[in-house]
């Protein structure tokens, strides 16, 4: 974080809607506690340029579809944001067990999993990003701007929300996600289509014993 910690803010006890602010583009929106909260937020590091996500969009008067809630208790700040029946969840980085996410909980604090398994939730990378796929086929993005431990929606300190879309299709919101992020720095820009040969079930050598190879 470079240093800056930012400043604690007394939010216990403390619920209600989020306020929000278009911010980017078409379709996307910061969401905060409050605007005490929204001026103590730590520093992004999410983005390629930080500041965009302090700087509203000027004359927008764009109503963001879903408006999260929220609830500060015991230290923790907990976020909810209420989707229609059969909307579906990926994200969220390495986990195990399988892609989608519906029904589970997430912790974002990657370890090192040299023996992981089916009760393992937390291997390399930690990505505080969500994307429902809503039962209309939309695509909606949610990414908690924090780099601390955090369970779905929950932290133990304030932070922003920014929510994308909802976009007509999955390719609308990785258009919109990957074109203002920057993945912590594991990479910048997008990815290249890879060869249709590329694509298909891989199989990870890790748990076999040497006598198994087959070169």
């Amino acid at each position: 974080m470079g240093g800056d910690e930012g400043k604690s803010l007394d939010l216990e006890g403390q619920f209600g809607k989020m306020i929000f602010e278009s911010i980017l583009e078409e379709g996307v929106f910061r969401f905060d506690c409050s605007a005490d909260d929204r001026n103590a937020a730590f520093p992004s590091i999410s983005f390629q340029n930080p500041k965009v996500r302090d700087t509203p969009l000027a004359n927008v008067d764009e109503i963001p579809t879903y408006i999260p809630t929220f609830e500060c208790s015991l230290g923790q700040q907990i976020v909810n944001i209420e989707f229609p029946l059969n909307t579906s969840f990926y994200g969220t980085g390495e986990v195990s067990r399988q892609l989608e996410r519906t029904g589970k909980r997430i912790c974002t604090w990657n370890t090192d999993a040299w023996g992981y398994g089916s009760g393992t939730t937390s291997l390399y990378q930690s990505h505080p990003w969500v994307l429902a796929v809503l039962p209309n086929g939309e695509a909606f993005g949610v990414l908690a701007d924090t780099t601390r431990c955090c369970e779905l929606a929950f932290v133990v300190t304030s932070y922003p929300v920014v929510t994308f879309g909802p976009f007509a299709s999955l390719t609308g919101f990785l258009v919109s996600l990957t074109s203002i992020l920057n993945f912590l720095g594991f990479c910048r820009g997008t990815v290249f289509m890879p060869p249709m040969w590329s694509l298909g079930y891989h199989q990870c050598r890790w748990s076999y014993s040497a006598a198994t190879f087959i070169c």
